[in-house]
C-alpha cells in the first residue's frame, strides 16, 4: 500500500470512528414501561401523590405522574447513582425527557442532575435549564440538556424530576414525565485516541 493510499484508508476510518460509538444509556424503566416505578427512587410527601398511569401517555404505554398538593414540599423521584465505574469527571452527558403539567399559587417543575461522591455528597448539583420547567397542562413538552459531570463521580450521576408546591394556600403542582432517558455521550478525546490508534495500526501493517 502506498502512501497515499495509506493516508485516504486512515481518514477513512478516523471518519467513521464517531458513527461506531454509540451513547451509553445509564437509566433503568426511563419510560415506566414496567407499569410501575421499578430503577426509580421516590420521595413523596404525602401517600399517594405518585402513580404510574396508562392515561395518555408520552410514549409507549405508561408514564409517572407526580400530583403533588402538600404547601411548601418537594414531591420528587430520583434515577440514582447511575454509571457507576463508568461515568468520570468532566464528562458530557445528554439527559431528555418529556413532561407536562399544570401548577397553581407558587407550584413548579424542576429537573436536577447531579455528580455523586462515593458514601453521599455531591461534587456538583445543577437545575437543568437554569430555571423551573415550561410546561403545558394538557401536551407533553420534549427536554433535552447536556450537562458535564462534576470533579467526582465515584458514586456516579442522579437526574431528579419533581413537583414543587410554596407555601400560599391552595398551591399545587401536578407534573407528568416519560420517556426519561440519560446517555454518556463520547468525549472527542476518546475519538481522536482511536483515530490514532488506527493509523498506528496501518504503518505497522505496512512495515
Amino acid at each position: 500500500m502506498n502512501k497515499q493510499c495509506c493516508f485516504y484508508f486512515a481518514v477513512v476510518l478516523t471518519l467513521a470512528v464517531p458513527s461506531a460509538v454509540q451513547a451509553l444509556e445509564l437509566t433503568t424503566n426511563g419510560g415506566f414501561e414496567t407499569g410501575d416505578f421499578t430503577g426509580w427512587t421516590q420521595f413523596p410527601t404525602a401517600a399517594g401523590q405518585q402513580t404510574v398511569t396508562n392515561v395518555l401517555p408520552s410514549g409507549g404505554i405508561w408514564s409517572a405522574n407526580i400530583n403533588n398538593m402538600a404547601a411548601a414540599s418537594n414531591s420528587l423521584m430520583k434515577q440514582a447513582n447511575m454509571g457507576v465505574g463508568i461515568v468520570s469527571a468532566g464528562q458530557l452527558v445528554t439527559i431528555k425527557f418529556d413532561a407536562k403539567g399544570s401548577f397553581g399559587n407558587g407550584g413548579v417543575a424542576f429537573a436536577e442532575f447531579f455528580s455523586e461522591l462515593a458514601g453521599g455528597g455531591t461534587s456538583s448539583a445543577v437545575i437543568l435549564g437554569g430555571a423551573p420547567l415550561n410546561l403545558n397542562a394538557n401536551s407533553w413538552t420534549s427536554f433535552m440538556f447536556t450537562a458535564t459531570t462534576g470533579a467526582n463521580v465515584s458514586g456516579g450521576v442522579t437526574l431528579q424530576l419533581g413537583a414543587t408546591t410554596g407555601a400560599a394556600s391552595g398551591s399545587f403542582a401536578n407534573v407528568s414525565y416519560d420517556n426519561v432517558s440519560v446517555t454518556v455521550v463520547p468525549e472527542p478525546a476518546s475519538l481522536a485516541f482511536l483515530g490514532l490508534g488506527a493509523l498506528a495500526l496501518m504503518r505497522r501493517r505496512k512495515a
